[in-house]
């Protein structure tokens, strides 16, 4: 499956049956898990496998779930991740990865944000590694069955209202994009997911990078950061869809400067630059 194919089949399902995935669908998850893509090498991350939502309710209820809901799946993929600079863009650069393979593999699924706390939730969830538990992906079989549709990208931002060429605000024409080689994957990557769908990103073309900011007062520091590690893995599969090499740097204002002249609002956060 094509990756814009991919972005277009994925859904969150927030309701399951009480079915477990058959051993096939499970050694296909393990076996991707094996050969997960990461982000920045030197951070430790650990999964574990969780059964029974329903039987666990309580101890989810008020710590983990999609906006404050909790959400009662027949497994859950738990990432676990070493507390070192750049985790959280890490983190959810991986576990996407895992829902988009889930997609693959026509399997139903669902971000869990871990709101509070998140030690209690490890402990009571029987989880004996190191580090912070980040967040989980629900996976299961819906409760009921969802067709194929093309997804609509009314709900979505347009490409013009978050892509910028060499200067914060200023908005290339589509003709622009298309002479980059470039359009089409900017067009795919409106699709990525982002907490309570607010697409809090910004790019900013200069030449051969794209600097990515995140940003908004509705969204806290850790939803930025798991958003923006997302979008980093979407415009990562794009470019290479379209024939673009593409590789990350996380930003790092002492080696790449204040980025001042891109006159990036002070409510954004500059996290990483795509070098194409």
């Amino acid at each position: 499956m094509t990756f814009i194919n991919l972005v277009e089949n994925r859904k969150s399902v927030r309701e399951y049956q009480k079915k477990l995935l058959g051993a096939k669908e499970m050694k296909a998850l393990e076996k991707a898990l094996e050969e997960i893509d990461v982000l920045i090498k030197n951070v430790h991350v650990d999964f574990a496998f969780i059964e029974d939502g329903w039987g666990k309710e309580e101890i989810l209820r008020g710590r983990a779930g999609y906006v404050g809901n909790p959400v009662l799946a027949p497994h859950y993929i738990a990432l676990i991740s070493e507390e070192k600079e750049g985790y959280l863009l890490n983190s959810s650069y991986i576990l996407e990865q895992i829902v988009l393979k889930a997609v693959e593999l026509d399997i139903a699924s669902c971000w869990i944000s871990v709101e509070n706390d998140a030690a209690g939730l490890k402990r009571d969830l029987g989880i004996d590694k190191p580090g912070e538990i980040v967040a989980m992906i629900a996976l299961g079989y819906p409760k009921t069955h969802i067709p194929y549709t093309k997804k609509s990208g009314s709900s979505r931002i347009g490409v013009e209202d978050f892509v910028f060429k060499g200067d914060w605000g200023n908005v290339p024409t589509h003709e622009e994009l298309e002479q980059m080689g470039i359009e089409q994957a900017l067009h795919s990557i409106r699709f990525a997911p982002s907490w309570a769908n607010l697409q809090p990103w910004k790019l900013i073309i200069d030449k051969d990078q794209i600097i990515l900011a995140v940003g908004g007062k509705e969204v806290s520091k850790k939803h930025l950061m798991l958003d923006a590690g997302i979008m980093m893995l979407y415009m990562k599969k794009a470019f290479s869809s379209v024939g673009i090499t593409a590789d990350w740097s996380i930003y790092k204002e002492e080696l790449d400067g204040s980025l001042s002249e891109y006159h990036i609002p002070s409510e954004y956060t500059a996290v990483g630059i795509l070098h194409i």
